[in-house]
């Protein structure tokens, strides 16, 4: 069942309040916010209409992507693992003039915008070539071999969407699922899916290599390719 079918989150200003703007991109912003005095991560996705699906069949609508893979992560017990972000659920219908200012670029879109509320992670940093280490990135491939496992192609496994979060013990998670593709069982089937889940792990083993090398050569990290 994807997440999707879920009944949304029903929540306000009342109890929902912004406390940081994280991160921002044309397609979603990514917020700290509190939720009845609990911290959370909220994705809020700009919606002009449904851009629906491409003719090899990929969906092109970024909400609907991710909110589908986290309903697989989430019954494939991935989120519960540590893996991904741990998935608290979505909001419907956001109305920009509750949260002003923090989602004033909203206001002129088609439609209200949508959130997926995520686990907030403290103390984090992306995988890069000055913190990388070997034994960091046997547990990424691993934590993406468990992805798939639960159905899901990341389809974006660049070292920019795995987070180190510091701490005791540490974790090392995936992010950014809004170009994943998800599965059901009887997709599954499909030789081709497979195929495109053992390109994935080629994909991504090759950053592993591209870091080292530059580590070894002593680069600063190269965020504008990886």
């Amino acid at each position: 069942m994807h997440a999707t079918t879920a009944k949304p989150l029903g929540v306000g200003p009342d109890v929902l309040k912004f406390c940081a703007s994280l991160q921002h991109s044309q397609a979603s912003s990514i917020y700290e916010v509190m939720l009845n005095n609990d911290r959370y991560c909220l994705k809020v996705y700009h919606d002009n209409g449904d851009p629906g699906y491409a003719q090899d069949g990929r969906d092109l609508n970024r909400f609907r992507c991710e909110i589908n893979a986290y309903g697989n992560l989430q019954v494939g017990g991935v989120c519960r693992k540590g893996v991904v972000p741990r998935y608290i659920g979505y909001i419907d219908q956001i109305d920009p003039a509750l949260y002003r200012p923090h989602l004033d670029h909203f206001a002129n879109d088609i439609n209200k915008p949508r959130g997926i509320l995520l686990e907030f992670l403290p103390n984090t940093e992306r995988l890069n070539c000055v913190n990388y280490s070997d034994n960091r990135f046997q547990v990424a491939m691993q934590g993406l071999k468990e992805i798939h496992q639960a159905k899901v192609l990341h389809n974006d496994p660049y070292p920019r969407n795995i987070l180190i979060v510091h701490g005791d013990p540490e974790r090392i998670v995936w992010v950014d699922f809004d170009v994943s593709m998800s599965y059901s069982d009887s997709q599954l089937q499909d030789g081709r899916v497979q195929m495109w889940f053992e390109e994935e792990i080629k994909w991504a083993a090759n950053f592993g290599s591209l870091l080292r090398k530059d580590q070894e050569r002593g680069e600063a990290p190269n965020l504008k390719y990886y």
